[in-house]
């Protein structure tokens, strides 16, 4: 028996909560290129998944320990759909960046930090803001913030985790009118051109932001770049959105 023939007999089992990331990688159970119904089952079967019972332990355990280690927490709601990894290597066209144990979405602190020094490059004034990452060159507010490659910043950022029980993943499905014109072919865009589907995963809820001083850094000297930091962090979330589809 194939894996596929295997998969067709497999269903969501009632009394435990599959892993969500397992089961939207693994899952799939047609491998037709071109099978848009089986990829629109497996979203919709991945975004009916429950919240894992032990997430809300784990998640006051992380709390606890980004408060011992001194972190500053906020909480960041989303205002529309979020999505976070879409270019990810997956079954699917698209992605979404999933906890790898307990399979909740999640902001890894890195696009945070991305959109944080992106927004303080293009809307902040003065050129110690401006960065030239094709020189690995940043001005000195930049490099302050968040780091070189030969110097960390003053500032760590954490992943942001969904508090329990208040987040939801949605199926979500884009519908380009034109490929072969959006791939660069030299055919231009047509009445007659057929849609192709793409199924997706998205993501809404409150989140948990954490910044601290980096390992090191006087807590008292990083504190007036906290300050600025969380100020950029808002104007850039609410502004600019963080992952795909912000427009």
């Amino acid at each position: 028996m194939s894996r596929r023939e295997a998969l067709q007999a497999i269903s969501l089992p009632g009394d435990k909560e599959p892993h969500r990331g397992l089961w939207l990688d693994k899952f799939l159970e047609s491998t037709e290129r071109e099978d848009t119904e089986a990829k629109r089952s497996l979203v919709r079967e991945v975004a009916g998944i429950p919240e894992p019972g032990e997430y809300a332990a784990f998640f006051e355990r992380y709390r606890k320990a980004l408060t011992a280690l001194g972190a500053e927490l906020c909480k960041a709601e989303t205002l529309s759909r979020l999505v976070v990894g879409l270019g990810g290597e997956g079954v699917l066209e698209t992605s979404l960046t999933l906890h790898r144990s307990y399979g909740v979405p999640y902001i890894p602190g890195s696009a945070l930090k991305g959109l944080a020094s992106r927004y303080a490059h293009l809307y902040l004034e003065g050129e110690a803001w401006r960065r030239d990452l094709a020189k690995f060159q940043r001005g000195e507010a930049q490099a302050a913030l968040f780091g070189t490659t030969e110097e960390q910043g003053l500032v760590v950022f954490f992943d942001a985790l969904p508090f329990p029980g208040k987040w939801r993943l949605h199926p979500d499905l884009l519908n380009p009118h034109h490929p072969a014109y959006y791939r660069g072919e030299a055919e231009p865009p047509a009445d007659w051109d057929s849609p192709t589907p793409v199924p997706f995963l998205s993501a809404t809820g409150t989140f948990l932001l954490a910044l601290a001083p980096a390992p090191g850094v006087d807590r008292k000297a990083a504190h007036p770049w906290l300050r600025a930091l969380w100020q950029i962090l808002a104007w850039a979330l609410r502004e600019e959105g963080v992952g795909a589809k912000t427009s």
